[in-house]
């Protein structure tokens, strides 16, 4: 370091919403990324006065956007210094060449160096593709290994992996959507040629629900660009499209409608262009989120690098309240271990608890894995996985299990005495039971996203305001995560129920969760919402209060126009 260059300090767990808003990511212009970098924590083109990044735990933490490096990139940094970096802002770092430096870790990897010396992964892949290099193949002993361990051995042709080492691994399902797979299509035709062609049609599927809303609520032009390029990569490429039902609805969100779809079995390796893929190893999968670089390369590879994650092991006990939910449960979790409690890593959720669970549920918690800093989040499957699986694809698959002796860092909770939990801004991990809350009064309230618009999550909300009606001072949106839900939730009366109650039922897609659609938060203004993250800015304006909550919990909070669990 040179005395002339100018150091940024930030604090820990800075996340890909601070680095980069949702709302700037229908724009790829890299001087447009980098002057908008970081301005909900330090102001608009600050970024640019800037040489270094100093940072504590947890640097890069939340959505799997490659917007986020390509930003500090693009406004000159260096290199970022942090204590740890999440796991996917990291892959996404070295795969475009942006300099990182754990502080006080010198280990090393010599694939990561490589992919690095080479100027990223691009140019690394253009030389394997051409037999210029190859990838060593793990060189590690007879070991007893966790269920992510032997998933990610067995894909990447090896008999045992160990937590830390890279390995190439090859992926049965890929998966990306409207906000990123145009980018990934100029990417991969830039990379490996205007006529190139992806390694296995049937193994990508392309979604249409996360930017398709937007102008719902402002003028986007970008937005249907981005769509519009999704759409004409899938017919070039003749792979999967699960498109919109209409303008602007969307088929459902991505993590709830492959499953649906019957493309989710146990044993997989999966990788989505979005960090709450994760949600798949509620089914035995190993799944996680990468960037727009990694996808374009798999696309061309059929595999992708992997850092093999170690395992936590969370038991869940006890016997819970009637009203406690997946969201109470993952809340109270992040209010232990925090958002950097098991970064890099994977966690395994197992316990009498989890036998109780509904695959709904289930989703929930590996949904949220991600919060907690985690790679994958899953669950050993079951009767009750088994019974889905079966009825939603005719696919042969293989269950993978850890094995008994394999040693864990362990937590273990005994829910029996868990209230109703409460996520506050600005960060999932600012958690507090209900009773310890105070009054908090609300304008708007929200049921949806991958995370709590499941036909489970409308059945905890129909409960609670059957025969009720909402705060006239409070907005109630709900979205069913799917066609699917929709439908289901209307033979079952719950639409009639929401909306006799005063709720406005929105058309599917990823919408407010990501400042994308209606519902969002405007200046100001407090909201209690049933998605996954509360980072400022990310559910609408950077002024406004975000509280996390399980459905029922929203809904009741709408009723009585604040943050409240009881309903009268």
């Amino acid at each position: 370091m040179t005395i002339s260059e100018k150091i940024l300090t930030l604090g820990d767990d800075i996340n890909t919403d601070d680095i980069i808003p949702a709302k700037r990511g229908t724009n790829a212009d890299p001087n447009y990324l980098a002057r908008y970098a970081l301005e909900h924590v330090i102001g608009e083109g600050k970024l640019l006065e800037y040489d270094i990044i100093e940072a504590g735990y947890n640097f890069g933490c939340g959505s799997s956007r490659e917007f986020a490096p390509i930003a500090i990139k693009a406004a000159g940094i260096k290199k970022v210094r942090a204590r740890s970096f999440a796991e996917i802002f990291y892959r996404n770092s070295i795969n475009i060449g942006l300099s990182l430096e754990i502080i006080n870790d010198s280990q090393t990897n010599p694939v990561v160096e490589a992919i690095a010396s080479a100027g990223g992964l691009i140019a690394f892949n253009q030389k394997r593709l051409a037999g210029k290099v190859s990838v060593p193949g793990s060189l590690t002993k007879a070991r007893s290994q966790t269920m992510a361990e032997k998933i990610i051995a067995r894909a990447s042709g090896n008999d045992y992996v160990r937590p830390g080492e890279v390995v190439f691994t090859k992926v049965d399902l890929a998966m990306s959507h409207d906000a990123i797979a145009g980018p990934v299509a100029q990417l991969f035709y830039d990379s490996f040629g205007k006529d190139a062609k992806i390694w296995n049609r049937d193994r990508l599927v392309l979604v249409a629900d996360h930017f398709i809303q937007i102008n719902d609520i402002r003028k986007d032009e970008g937005a249907i660009t981005m769509y519009q390029q999704m759409i004409q990569f899938a017919r070039e490429q003749g792979c999967h499209l699960l498109d919109v039902v209409s303008p602007g609805e969307a088929a459902g969100i991505c993590h709830v409608l492959l499953p649906e779809k019957g493309f989710i079995r146990p044993g997989m390796v999966i990788a989505g262009t979005d960090s709450h893929s994760c949600t798949y190893g509620a089914f035995g999968c190993f799944s996680t989120g990468i960037g727009t670089t990694d996808m374009a390369n798999l696309l061309a590879t059929g595999d992708m690098w992997i850092r093999v994650p170690a395992t936590i092991l969370i038991e869940l006990s006890g016997t819970l309240g009637q009203h406690i939910s997946a969201k109470d449960i993952m809340l109270f979790i992040l209010g232990q271990i925090g958002c950097h409690g098991a970064t890099g890593k994977a966690i395994e959720f197992r316990g009498s608890i989890i036998e109780q669970l509904p695959i709904d549920e289930r989703m929930t918690l590996a949904n949220m894995a991600i919060e907690c800093g985690a790679m994958c989040g899953l669950i050993a499957p079951d009767r009750v996985t088994l019974e889905y699986i079966q009825s939603r694809t005719r696919e042969e698959f293989e269950v993978v299990l850890g094995d008994r002796d394999t040693k864990y860092d362990t937590y273990r909770f005994d829910l029996s005495n868990l209230e109703p939990q409460i996520a506050c801004p600005p960060k999932p991990d600012r958690v507090v039971s209900i009773s310890q809350l105070g009054e908090v009064p609300i304008t708007k309230a929200f049921i949806g996203s991958c995370t709590g618009g499941k036909l489970f999550d409308l059945a905890q909300a129909a409960e609670v305001l059957n025969g009720r009606t909402i705060d006239p001072k409070v907005s109630l949106f709900v979205v069913p995560a799917s066609a699917e839900v929709l439908q289901q939730a209307k033979e079952l009366g719950y639409l009639d129920i929401l909306e006799r109650a005063g709720a406005q039922v929105l058309k599917s897609g990823c919408g407010a969760c990501i400042n994308a659609g209606i519902g969002v938060l405007g200046k100001q203004e407090t909201g209690i919402y049933a998605t996954n993250r509360n980072f400022k800015g990310r559910s609408g304006d950077p002024s406004a209060n975000n509280y996390l909550a399980s459905p029922r919990v929203v809904a009741i909070s709408a009723i009585r126009g604040k943050i409240c669990d009881r309903i009268d």
